[in-house]
């Protein structure tokens, strides 16, 4: 070996070993250290791309497995929460059956649907409120979005939008969808109510008072049933002539019954002279021998003289005999009897010629006073009246009638009198008798009396009781023209008979002459006395008419007869009677129908009623005891009118309920009844009224048009490109089923296609087709579940609508035995959603708990690869760290040998 200094080969070639073995100790000592393989991209390159691939979808892995935990633990809230609307509707269904039992009243179906009504708002609750991490779950949200044109159009979404391909491509039902409606049209629901009668008397309806007068009020006890006003008549009351009409006087004896017997002339006496006989039945009432060969004249001028006496005697049998005999002999004779037909009269010679008198067949007719009393009026003070004449005794031999005559009078200035004659004397034929007294007037100068007097040949015909009315107009100074002039008219009730029927109190009405200037702040009673024609019984009627201070015409002055005009009203009314039919402005309290058997009335306390409709929309209304039965109409017709949103499809929203008094047009049109209509077809409109059964009952409601579904024909297209998606489907409700998708549903008004109008003619909502069109735009929000490392290994979840409105509960109304049947079979389709929908839960859970499985499994698969690719061998690495180091450690010895070859050279030099 040659020895050189200047180059240490040795030394340089171990240093080189040395450094080598120190980099690979390093190497060593990172893995060792590290425990991987590859710390470095310059341990293994491509090692280190596949290792760092893996563990990309490694940890991918791990956070699905993450995700899929959270899904499940989503699925885990939505299924609680459902499970409660599960529980909710099992509750509903109970009721329902509970309700459809008809020993329910109409109270409890009430008090149950208050508890549906809560529980539907609470399934509605559950779905608004039911969130995870702040997304709303069970309102459609999580699966689909919407907005339409319309207010009327809606989307009910059943789960997400989201569809996958025959090729696994993913896409979603979204866009704006055209939506036109034509429809063959339905009709809505038509119920009517009992006829409402009147309970009490004095009862007055159809009032009006002249409000430009300063007429306040008229109120009325005790007048007979039928239609009054008070007018002003004429404009100056100081021409008035005085007068007293008999106004009333039916019940004065009964039915008479009058024969017309016809007379033919008389001839000559036949030879040896014949005797006359004049026979009423078997009563002979003249009897006269006359002459052979006297002329028919002398027969019938000694008939006529004794007619008088034959008239008495046919009294005695209870006969009126009326008539005279012409010169000859002939004419007529009439025979009258009160309650049955009068014996017949005959005409007989002793030689037994025919009688010439022939009767005809009786007819009947009432008494009338006028037809037995004349009453008479010259007064001229400031007096007005009416008169009751009552007969007490009668002597058909003397023919004297004693009566009791009791007066109401009104003077002037409005004060009402009244006064009692009793032991009125009047006889057949005899004076009349003076009544001024029971008037309190004074009669200086012969022109202030008021007469009676029994006049006619009929005092057979009068009973013991028969009572008659007078209305006696008073006159007024001459040259007075401060008064005023009333008159009171109007047509009675065929309730009373003769002179109280079908006309003007007999054709004859009773005047009242006022001081006007007396009249303002007042209340001025017009009384009168009536005599019913079927009972006989009378009655004083009051009429109270209440002024205000501003008591004044047209013209602003004070009310006095220069300054009125004809016939002004001052105030018109109809008085009822028990058991009539009621017109719209009779209040609840004077109904039969809201007075129980027990006789207590039903509204003393206010009473709420609520309407329910067919399509859950509720609307309250609250009945007193002063609501007339029109204003009761008014409140249901806005209640569904505004209450249950029915204005909005029609041109006329007063029509909805009304109260029928009056002629009408239709079959409808029974006076005294409600009718209440509901525009919108089918099920869904249909009105049931919940509240006090008494109430309910008394309405005793009944349906005389049955609701009828509309039946919907839908086209579908693109909104933008026109293209059609479906067309011409028929769907009866309003509601078209998963045309668009099989998870959308579109809902659109109940009177889409439809125009509803009111026709007067008809009495009803008349429908008429017509085409509307309203766009939908729909956007995907499926909850996306992303259980894969790697874009496109997702899961979609259908979580539909889980609200009562997209169940179909709003229709469940339990207020009668066949609405909560029906309702049964709502709450089961209900129920069988909320399964559905529980069940698809149910399946995701078990599915995501497998999909976590499996990939907890992938990433332990991939983590082991992944391991194999990037961690190192602990124990041959260890080896191999030995070595190293051994190697080191000799290398490091050799260096240090290798540096001193140089020294060596040296030694030899010294």
């Amino acid at each position: 070996m040659s020895m050189v200094i200047n180059h240490n080969i040795p030394a340089l070639q171990t240093y080189n070993i040395v450094n080598s073995t120190s980099n690979s100790l390093q190497k060593s000592i990172a893995k060792l250290s590290s425990g991987l393989r590859i710390n470095s991209a310059a341990d293994d390159a491509a090692g280190l791309a596949i290792s760092e691939k893996m563990r990309a979808q490694v940890r991918g892995l791990d956070r699905a497995v993450a995700n899929t935990q959270d899904g499940i633990s989503l699925i885990q809230t939505a299924e609680g929460a459902l499970s409660e609307t599960h529980s909710i509707l099992q509750r509903m269904r109970e009721l329902s059956v509970q309700a459809a039992n008809d020993t329910l009243t109409q109270q409890d179906r009430s008090y149950i649907q208050e508890e549906i009504d809560q529980l539907n708002e609470e399934i509605t609750r559950i779905g608004n409120t039911t969130q995870f991490n702040k997304k709303k779950l069970l309102n459609g949200d999580s699966a689909g979005l919407w907005s339409s044109s319309s207010l009327e159009t809606k989307a009910i979404i059943k789960g997400g939008l989201r569809e996958i391909d025959q090729f696994g491509q993913k896409k979603s039902v979204e866009g704006n969808y055209k939506i036109t409606v034509k429809a063959d049209p339905g009709q809505g629901e038509v119920q009517k109510s009992d006829i409402m009668t009147i309970k009490h008397p004095n009862v007055i309806t159809n009032k009006t008072v002249n409000s430009p007068l300063d007429v306040k009020d008229v109120e009325t006890e005790g007048m007979a049933p039928g239609t009054y006003s008070l007018k002003f008549n004429g404009t100056d009351a100081a021409a008035a002539t005085a007068a007293a009409d008999i106004t009333g006087s039916y019940g004065i004896g009964g039915q008479l019954y009058t024969t017309t017997n016809t007379i033919s002339a008389f001839g000559a006496i036949p030879a040896g002279g014949e005797t006359l006989t004049i026979k009423l039945g078997e009563t002979e009432l003249y009897s006269q021998a006359f002459d052979a060969g006297i002329a028919g004249t002398s027969v019938a001028t000694d008939v006529n003289t004794k007619m008088a006496n034959m008239v008495a005697k046919a009294a005695e049998q209870g006969v009126s005999l009326s008539g005279t005999l012409a010169a000859d002999g002939s004419g007529t004779l009439t025979t009258t009897k009160l309650g049955s037909a009068a014996p017949t009269l005959s005409f007989t010679w002793s030689n037994g010629t025919t009688s010439p008198c022939v009767p005809n067949e009786p007819t009947n007719a009432a008494v009338k006073a006028e037809d037995v009393f004349t009453v008479a009026s010259t007064t001229k003070n400031t007096l007005n009246g009416s008169v009751l004449f009552e007969v007490k005794t009668i002597d058909s031999s003397t023919g004297i009638v004693t009566m009791k005559a009791t007066a109401s009078t009104l003077s002037q200035d409005g004060v009402s009198t009244t006064k009692t004659m009793d032991n009125i004397v009047v006889k057949q034929g005899g004076d009349a008798v003076n009544l001024t007294d029971i008037f309190g007037g004074t009669d200086t100068d012969g022109e202030e009396t008021v007469t009676v007097a029994l006049t006619n040949q009929m005092i057979g015909a009068i009973q013991d009781g028969a009572k008659f009315a007078v209305s006696i107009k008073a006159g007024v100074e001459e040259n007075n023209d401060n008064v005023a002039h009333i008159q009171l008219t109007g047509a009675l009730d065929g309730t009373w008979e003769d002179g109280w029927q079908n006309g003007v109190f007999n054709g004859k009405s009773p005047d009242y002459i006022l001081d006007s200037t007396d009249l303002a702040d007042k209340e001025i009673h017009f009384k009168n006395y009536m005599v019913n024609g079927k009972s006989g019984e009378a009655t004083l009627g009051d009429i109270v008419l209440k002024t205000g201070g501003k008591f004044t015409t047209a013209t602003g002055g004070a009310v006095k007869a220069a300054n009125i005009t004809s016939n002004d009203t001052l105030a018109s009314f109809t008085n009822t009677y028990i058991g009539k039919t009621a017109t719209g402005d009779v209040k609840l309290r004077d109904l039969d129908k809201f007075w129980n058997s027990e006789g207590t009335f039903m509204l003393e306390d206010a009473k709420t009623l609520t309407l329910n409709q067919g399509n859950g929309k509720t609307a309250s209304i609250t009945l007193y005891a002063n609501d007339t039965l029109d204003e009761v109409a008014t409140k249901i017709n806005d209640a569904i009118a505004s209450g249950l949103g029915q204005s909005k499809y029609v041109d006329d929203a007063t029509k909805f309920a009304t109260f029928v008094s009056g002629p009408q047009a239709n079959s409808e049109a029974v006076n005294g009844t409600f009718v209440i209509r509901s525009v919108v077809p089918g099920a869904a409109g249909e009105i049931t009224f919940s509240g006090d059964q008494g109430i309910i009952d008394a309405f005793s409601l009944n349906t005389i048009q049955d609701s009828k579904e509309t039946v919907y024909n839908v086209d579908v297209s693109d909104a933008h490109t026109g293209e059609i998606i479906a067309q011409n489907v028929k769907t009866t409700g309003n509601v078209l089923h998963g045309v668009i998708n099989e998870n959308v549903d579109v809902e659109f008004g109940a009177l889409s296609g439809v125009t509803a109008k009111w026709s007067e003619p008809l009495k009803a909502y008349t429908y008429t087709s017509q085409q509307t069109s309203s766009t939908l735009h729909l956007a995907d929000n499926t909850t996306v579940l992303q259980v894969g490392a790697n874009e496109g290994e997702d899961l979609g979840m259908d979580i539909g609508d889980m609200r009562s409105h997209a169940l179909g509960l709003d229709g469940v109304n339990v207020m009668s035995h066949e609405r909560a049947g029906r309702s049964i079979t709502i709450i089961d389709n209900a129920i069988d959603k909320v399964s559905t929908q529980r069940a698809k839960l149910g399946a995701y859970q078990n599915r995501l708990e497998y999909t976590a499985s499996n990939l907890t499994t992938a990433s332990e698969n991939l983590t082991s690869a992944e391991s194999r690719i990037r961690d190192t061998d602990m124990a041959k690495e260890m080896m191999n760290f030995t070595k190293l180091n051994i190697m080191l450690q000799a290398g490091n010895s050799m260096l240090a040998q290798a540096n001193q070859q140089p020294q060596n050279v040296l030694s030899l030099i010294r």
